[in-house]
């Protein structure tokens, strides 16, 4: 992919990301501020923003089971909780 492509990815990406952050539809916000362009290049910015979503819920949920798994292994051994 070249470097225009990539920008324009990365500015859909961001109009997705902050429509998101307001709990508006990212799609539509993302064809609201690109008029025109195809759909195959908002579903290819849709699954970039999409596996950024996902990948920090996961890390969201790995810290929570680290911090609980560290939690019960303090408390088991006798340390402070």
């Amino acid at each position: 992919m070249n470097d225009i492509r990539k920008q324009v990815r990365a500015q859909i990406i961001q109009v997705m990301e902050q429509a998101h952050e307001k709990g508006e539809d990212v799609w539509k916000a993302a064809e609201a501020a690109f008029p025109g362009v195809p759909d195959g290049v908002i579903i290819d910015a849709w699954c970039d923003f999409d596996s950024a979503v996902e990948d920090r819920w996961w890390q969201s949920l790995e810290k929570t089971i680290e911090g609980e798994i560290v939690k019960n292994a303090i408390a088991k051994t006798g340390g402070a909780a």
